[in-house]
């Protein structure tokens, strides 16, 4: 089956409506964002959320938050909420800047999600592991906390560290995740190394 031509930028305003019905769709109550929310991180800085389109409707994105060490921690072991780490957040070019997966959604009712999957991940690595020249290194760790099995799968697939679990507000444990940046580099470049043998053979 030939994939579609799916291409990855950043959000804008006019995609929240879009963004917030996936997350109905996917995640419980509690892990929805709120309009506001959305709306600040957007005006703040579109990089913060990479939307993957096709025809320019919406198949899926993921969401980063970059923050100072601490509340990285306490984001990752539930002491704080999502929405409180927010008036922390530093620019993305700051020194010892911790990567937090705020989200990752693609859209399931469709045949080629694994496709759009692999078009966020890629991206994710251009903008944020291997990006200009690797002049990233003021990014030191990535982590996550999973909401879902789809989501557990992708950050252990990508070797991610299980940190621990703690009680979300729906009364179910999520399990948080970290990786240093340098154990995603390599990773990356072993990856493209065997793709480029591939080719070759």
């Amino acid at each position: 089956m030939e994939e579609p031509a799916c291409t990855v930028g950043c959000a804008a305003v006019q995609d929240i409506p879009a963004m917030l019905s996936f997350e109905k769709k996917y995640f419980d109550t509690c892990w929805q964002s709120k309009t506001n929310t959305l709306k600040s991180l957007i005006e703040r800085d579109p990089k913060m959320f990479r939307l993957c389109k096709v025809d320019n409707i919406l198949k899926g994105y993921y969401g980063i938050l970059p923050l100072p060490y601490e509340i990285w921690e306490k984001v990752l072991k539930g002491q704080i909420l999502e929405d409180d780490a927010i008036p922390y957040l530093l620019p993305f070019e700051a020194p010892d800047v911790y990567l937090y997966i705020y989200s990752v959604i693609v859209d399931l009712s469709d045949k080629q999600h694994k496709t759009y999957t692999r078009a966020l991940i890629r991206d994710f690595t251009r903008q944020y592991i291997l990006g200009q020249k690797r002049k990233m290194a003021n990014i030191k760790a990535v982590g996550a906390f999973t909401v879902s099995e789809g989501g557990r799968r992708l950050v252990e697939r990508s070797k991610f560290i299980y940190k621990g679990s703690f009680l979300g507000n729906n009364g179910l444990y999520v399990r948080s995740y970290a990786i240093k940046r340098e154990n995603l580099v390599k990773q990356a470049l072993k990856n493209r190394e065997q793709h480029t043998q591939k080719r070759i053979a």
